[in-house]
């Protein structure tokens, strides 16, 4: 063949191959185009128009919320004492049981003390020894005035007088030292409550020896002034040190409470916020007693929980456009009873759905996992 000819033929062949590939090329991007399309549909816009149960509502404005959490009476570190003796001895007898309540002075258990004896019997010694010391010194400082005794037993009475009064003194704060009075001491001891309130516990029995100082009890005092409160995460971002708020009884009392810390750390065995509260006004309750706090929250959008659910470990909700639904993330708050805070994500107007809302999350999930219903 002619080379002339043969080159033509080959340059009509590539460009009519070059041609055909630019006119396959569109096609071929449009088709890998409305796949992708139809899969994002699919995983985020779900139709509404054949799904039954739902209920719509419009986002409204956020508001100023607050919630009521069950909180209780404590008495603090002020409120409580460690019950000892300031002398050893045996128990003889509990006369209060633990948790009943007894007024300021109320005998609570009694001590047989041989050592509290001979600090009375020295006392009483001393006192003695003082009496007759100062007696004569009488009787020499009348004969010495009567000229009838000499300066000298005049002196040495005086020096025995101020001896017998240091060693009655001595022997009386003997006593004073240790919480006795010195007229009314005597071998039985009886501990009694240093305010209103009750025992919580003791750590004695009748018969049992104790040491001086001996940790013997707690005693708490009638009326608690804290309140304790947990909180689960996430915490309120508003609420600082000094904050007021209100306290309540199952009756209807009511306190002002004064926050008086912002916990650091969850507790260990509940994994929450603890805060303390002092309450403020009388009368106050006993310790143990029930109350609420009234926790102020942030200003947010407030949902039922049933319109939030949790797709593949996000919570969000679904918002209506036109006959869709898409799942928008949310950033969830605290719960308030029934219903929830939306802290972030959602806008005012919007329309999402409030019941039913699970329907769309199977189908949601039906779609992503290629027909088949996982729970996630």
């Amino acid at each position: 063949m002619n080379p002339v000819i043969r080159h033509s033929l080959l340059t009509l062949a590539l460009v009519a191959t070059g041609a055909c590939e630019r006119k396959a090329a569109p096609t071929e991007a449009k088709a890998s185009h409305q796949v992708e399309g139809v899969h994002d549909d699919e995983g985020a816009h779900l139709p509404l128009k054949d799904i039954r149960g739902l209920r719509f509502l419009v986002v409204s404005e956020p508001k100023a919320e607050g919630a009521w959490y069950p909180a209780e009476a404590i008495g603090d570190e002020s409120a409580q004492a460690i019950l000892s003796s300031p002398v050893k001895g045996i128990v003889s007898a509990i006369q209060v049981a633990p948790g009943q309540r007894v007024g300021a002075g109320a005998g609570l258990f009694t001590l047989q003390s041989p050592e509290l004896a001979r600090l009375k019997a020295d006392w009483l010694s001393t006192r003695a020894k003082r009496d007759r010391a100062e007696g004569e010194l009488a009787r020499e400082q009348r004969l010495y005035e009567a000229q009838a005794g000499s300066r000298r037993d005049l002196e040495a009475a005086k020096s025995e007088a101020a001896t017998a009064r240091a060693d009655e003194e001595a022997a009386r704060l003997a006593l004073d030292a240790r919480g006795l009075n010195p007229e009314t001491a005597g071998a039985v001891m009886t501990v009694k409550a240093p305010r209103a309130g009750s025992v919580t516990a003791y750590k004695i029995q009748p018969g049992q020896g104790i040491e001086a100082g001996q940790e013997l009890g707690r005693f708490q005092s009638a009326f608690a002034a804290i309140v304790q409160l947990e909180l689960p995460l996430p915490a309120p971002d508003n609420w600082q040190p000094g904050t007021v708020t209100e306290a309540r009884k199952g009756d209807g009392q009511r306190w002002k409470a004064r926050l008086e810390g912002t916990p650091m750390t969850l507790t260990t065995d509940t994994r929450r916020l603890s805060y303390r509260l002092r309450l403020l006004g009388n009368p106050l309750p006993i310790p143990g007693t029930p109350l609420e706090v009234h926790v102020p929250l942030a200003k947010t959008v407030v949902l039922p929980q049933s319109a939030l659910q949790q797709v593949e470990g996000t919570w969000g909700v679904f918002v209506k456009t036109g006959e869709e639904a898409e799942f928008r993330p949310v950033r969830r708050g605290p719960e308030l009873g029934t219903d929830v805070m939306v802290l972030e994500g959602l806008k005012p107007g919007e329309t999402v759905v409030g019941e039913g809302a699970y329907l769309l999350k199977s189908l949601q999930i039906k779609r992503k996992s290629g027909g088949e219903d996982h729970d996630h």
